[in-house]
């Protein structure tokens, strides 16, 4: 069968990094690490894992960043991988023992690792939080996409665990439920630190699936909260707007702080840098990108006594974070997600969004692109050529 195959070599990462310079297609040519390849059926590690036919996969952040080589060797997630591997980990399939279409929970925590008893974060739903990620039935590994022994679902066919699996209702098309994986991650940011009461405004920062999940999601679930958007001009701006953004904010730094401070009606703060930083603002950011620019910006806007929710990973740098103690900001990770609780009812988050789903809640706006798996170098460079093509999310089809 085809699979898209991502092989660990110093070399090849080496060649297409110096290649990348000249011509991004360096990523996706006969160099690169990864190549769409023929490959064995994917095995099934224990009898409770089922093979699962592919019907559509999403492109997800993590895998863009992992073929752009957009990392660095002293990340400690590095033990938390093995390889080679198939990439993908957003996908709706058909079940091959039952012909049911499920959407994949690509979390490899104690249960698809056959650990009886799970561990305590697993027993508690907090399943990326598991203590196993190295031990079971299949290869060290967080999920499906970066585990050798478990391959991803940009391919053919992929094999998962019976409990990985969430059947889709009647009714609902395979696009929207082959969002269920970022908007489960959003869900979890959300959740971590909700908006509070009182109509405080909060800040979505980015231009991707996140942020639009998170836009979407404030919008549902807090209805009264004002959400305000940093995103880019153009489309991305009219469609956070479309999607439940009331204000829409330029994303360079300077001026996103500026325009905060006319919209909460306070005067910035200069300091001898010119950077202007704010004592009122949003009571929560919810920042996509994590990047340093932007884990900087939200510090300096944050309302005093605020809260930032990183869920999008960039390599790190150098940051001013001085507003972090002055205004007694708390800082929050949010990775993934598990069983969450949503107006006093704990299930999964996959779960909770097919209810979102039957209650009209609809993020299907945010795909932009389709290609066929073949043409996955395509779908990758329409991806990183952004601003150009307007990819936001985008889809593959075996």
């Amino acid at each position: 069968m085809k699979a898209l195959v991502f092989r660990h070599s110093l070399a090849r990462e080496a060649a297409a990094t110096v290649a990348g310079q000249l011509s991004r297609r360096a990523f996706t040519g006969p160099l690169a690490p990864v190549r769409l390849e023929d490959v064995d059926e994917p095995p099934l590690p224990a009898d409770d894992w089922v093979r699962v036919e592919t019907v559509v996969s999403g492109l997800c952040g993590s895998d863009v960043k992992q073929i752009l080589l957009n990392g660095s060797r002293d990340n400690p997630l590095t033990a938390l991988v093995t390889f080679p591997h198939v990439l993908g980990h957003e996908v709706v399939g058909r079940r091959a023992d039952t012909g049911e279409r499920v959407v994949l929970n690509p979390w490899l925590s104690c249960v698809p690792r056959g650990i009886d008893p799970p561990c305590q974060a697993c027993a508690a739903g907090r399943l990326t939080w598991c203590r196993n990620f190295r031990s079971g039935t299949v290869s060290t590994a967080i999920h499906l996409g970066n585990c050798a022994s478990a391959a991803g679902a940009h391919a053919e066919r992929f094999a998962a665990h019976q409990a990985q699996l969430f059947a889709i209702p009647d009714g609902v098309r395979d696009e929207a439920a082959v969002l269920a994986d970022p908007v489960s991650v959003s869900l979890r940011s959300i959740l971590l630190a909700p908006p509070p009461s009182g109509g405080q405004p909060v800040l979505v920062y980015g231009s991707g699936t996140l942020a639009y999940a998170a836009i979407a999601l404030l919008r549902h679930l807090y209805p009264a909260t004002p959400v305000w958007a940093a995103t880019r001009p153009g489309f991305r701006a009219t469609l956070a707007a479309r999607l439940g953004a009331s204000e829409v904010l330029p994303s360079l730094p300077d001026a996103l702080v500026a325009r905060t401070a006319e919209l909460i009606t306070t005067k910035p703060l200069t300091p001898w840098s010119g950077h202007d930083w704010l004592q009122d603002g949003p009571a929560v950011v919810y920042d996509t990108i994590g990047s340093t620019q932007t884990v900087e910006t939200s510090l300096r806007l944050l309302d005093t006594g605020g809260t930032l929710v990183i869920s999008g990973v960039e390599k790190p740098h150098r940051f001013e974070w001085t507003p972090l103690y002055f205004k007694e900001l708390r800082v929050v990770g949010s990775n993934g997600f598990g069983v969450e609780e949503v107006n006093g009812v704990a299930k999964h988050a996959m779960a909770h969004y097919f209810d979102f789903l039957a209650s009209g809640f609809d993020l299907t706006p945010v795909i932009t692109h389709r290609f066929p798996l073949d043409r996955w170098a395509d779908a990758l460079l329409a991806v990183k050529d952004a601003g150009r093509t307007g990819a936001v999310k985008v889809l593959l089809m075996p």
